[in-house]
């Protein structure tokens, strides 16, 4: 069972690794002791950001997918491009360099309301145990984690959404009761139209391993109304970290984790975007690892298997997810083989090896952001392969299908439409599977809403 982080345990943390790290900038042949957050670039010929929202609209309303995945391609080859900043022998990509949603509270905490737009950090977004999976909803005891599969995320920021958090103390439990409206619905100011949040989602290997293995996305079970977990899709990769694979290999899952896997079930682990984990971030894993203290070490692998990302070009955002994939060209949902077709040729490496899913509306037709319908509409799926089908029983009443009540028939926009607090202590309301939410539905009644960023519910500083 994994445990949340106790005062005690962090301030364990604190005395036993005080450690600084030297970054060299390979542009300006320059060293520093910070890492310096990069904004969005623009990789992609033709890719715009923030992209007008008149035009983002115009896509909606014609249910232009192109020009939705192109966007989201776009997002993806800025996110996955390199900084020059290269920290612990590792050239970060722009993604990497970004303020962590745990910096963000520290600094709303100290009250330093400028603190997110000074564009340092010192290193990279610690690794947390992912908080959809333990998520109580104001219960009174914490729910028990069976099984977790070395699973670890972290949230980040880009410099205009960090500097725009502190600014305005989100992350602050006594912002959010300024905001309470008495018989009425509150609401936190909107992030800026440029803003960005990323939630990273990594499995962690031994490096004396030879091989990690790993479950291996093969689309969704055939009945929907279920709990889906990695554990659960006995599909099963096999990463070579000295990468003595042939380039390029399409692995071919195995369906029961083996001693000796075929050659057919390996892949080489270049063909992730990874990292080697330090000895703070070891140190901070087992401390919620527990009673398993001691399993993750200095020189361990951090491999991403998949990515939330949102931008604030439209009201209600925009949601891209990316994911790994055993063969890039050919998808399973909720990609597809044509979505994978319009990947962009600036995207090489490991970033050309996922697959991609968008929700830049709830349904179609798009609806208004207030006074739209569940009547007549198609649901749009997409989700993050490798957390939510482990999802289940979201409470909210489903207007589209009172049976949608399933990760695997969720979507980004509609479940984080839902992201509120109020004046107790760890309550919000529930996740959703998807179905058009009007933005001004009663049932915000009571609440303030966070502008869909979970991540400020997750991080809230109940300041005494």
């Amino acid at each position: 069972m994994k445990t949340k982080i106790s005062i005690l345990g962090s301030l364990t943390l604190m005395l036993v690794i005080i450690w600084q790290s030297c970054v060299y900038d390979d542009k300006t042949h320059t060293y520093s002791i910070t890492i310096t957050p990069q904004e969005l670039p623009s990789v992609v010929p033709g890719f715009s950001f923030p992209e007008d929202s008149a035009k983002i609209y115009g896509w909606l309303k014609n249910q232009e997918t192109e020009s939705i995945t192109k966007h989201a391609w776009g997002i993806w080859a800025g996110l996955t491009s390199n900084s020059n900043q290269i920290y612990l022998n590792d050239t970060l990509l722009i993604y990497e360099t970004w303020l962590g949603i745990s910096d963000i509270a520290r600094l709303c905490a100290n009250n330093d309301s400028s603190g997110g737009c000074s564009k340092i950090k010192a290193t990279r977004e610690r690794l947390d145990f992912p908080n959809q999976l333990s998520h109580t909803f104001g219960t009174p005891a914490p729910q028990k984690v069976d099984e977790n599969l070395d699973l670890y995320v972290s949230v980040s920021y880009d410099p205009n959404a960090s500097c725009f958090a502190t600014k305005n103390l989100l992350l602050n439990q006594s912002t959010i009761d300024s905001l309470i409206v008495l018989d009425g619905i509150g609401a936190i100011k909107p992030f800026p139209s440029n803003s960005i949040s990323i939630k990273p989602t990594y499995y962690i290997g031994k490096v004396s391993d030879s091989l990690i293995c790993i479950p291996a996305w093969q689309g969704p079970a055939d009945n929907l109304s279920q709990q889906y977990k990695p554990s659960e899709w006995k599909s099963y990769i096999y990463v070579d970290v000295s990468n003595s694979q042939k380039a390029g290999k399409i692995a071919v899952p195995i369906t029961d984790k083996v001693d000796a896997p075929p050659a057919t079930a390996v892949v080489n682990l270049n063909e992730f975007i990874h990292y080697a984990i330090d000895s703070a971030a070891a140190a901070y894993i087992n401390i919620q690892e527990g009673v398993q203290a001691g399993k993750v070490s200095a020189g361990d692998l951090v491999i991403l298997v998949c990515m939330h990302v949102a931008t604030k070009e439209i009201s209600n955002w925009t949601w891209q997810t990316f994911f790994w994939t055993t063969n890039p060209a050919q998808p399973d949902f909720p990609s597809s083989e044509w979505e994978a077709a319009l990947r962009p040729s600036q995207l090489n490496g490991a970033a050309s090896h996922y697959a991609v899913s968008t929700a830049y509306a709830m349904v179609w037709p798009n609806q208004p952001i207030t006074g739209g319908t569940n009547e007549g509409v198609i649901p749009i799926i997409a989700y993050d392969p490798y957390l939510e089908p482990g999802l289940s029983k979201f409470g909210n009443v489903n207007k589209l299908d009172p049976a949608y009540q399933f990760g695997m028939q969720s979507n980004c926009m509609s479940c984080h439409a839902f992201a509120t607090l109020n004046t107790i202590k760890g309550r919000s309301l529930n996740y959703s599977a998807d179905q058009y939410v009007d933005m001004n539905d009663t049932i915000f009644k009571g609440w303030v809403k966070l502008d869909f960023a979970w991540s400020i519910n997750a991080n809230i500083n109940f300041e005494k």
